[in-house]
Formats: C-alpha cells, sequence, structure tokens
C-alpha cells in the first residue's frame, strides 16, 4: 500500500513505518536514485569505527615494512617441528 507526504521546503516525512521497513536511524544517510519518473530510496550503510581502526592498522603496518621484512622476522624452521 502507498504512503502519502506532503512535501514542505524540499523535505519530506518519511514516518517511522517507512524508517523500520528500511532500517533507517534518525541520522542514518539515504541514497536517492530517481528512476522511471520515480524515487528510489536506499540505505548508505556506513563503516564502523572497529573497521575504520582496522584499515588505519593496516596502512601503518604495511607503511612500515615491505612482505620481505614480515616473512624474515619469523623462523619457519622451528614450525615444521
Amino acid at each position: 500500500m502507498p504512503i502519502r507526504r506532503k512535501v514542505h521546503a524540499g523535505h519530506v516525512y518519511l514516518g517511522k513505518e517507512v524508517l523500520d521497513a528500511l532500517r533507517i536511524r534518525d541520522g542514518d544517510e539515504v541514497e536517492l536514485e530517481v528512476r522511471d519518473g520515480g524515487v528510489v530510496i536506499r540505505p548508505v550503510k556506513g563503516v564502523d569505527k572497529d573497521t575504520l581502526d582496522l584499515v588505519r592498522l593496516l596502512r601503518e603496518v604495511k607503511a612500515g615494512g615491505s612482505r620481505e621484512d614480515y616473512f624474515r622476522e619469523y623462523d619457519y624452521e622451528d614450525i615444521s617441528g
């Protein structure tokens, strides 16, 4: 069943039922796409802080040495038993 809303100063209030259905919370970003005379609204899934911290750490490790440095650091003779 379609949901009707009025536009006021370029803003549209989606309403709780639409937000809940799309799993959108206050402050989340959405992506709008004009398609075939209509609009498609999609939530934009961001990256959480832990993932950003991991990416930052991996970049620091990569900047700190090469692949060869990593493998020279370990004695693989001990691993084989």
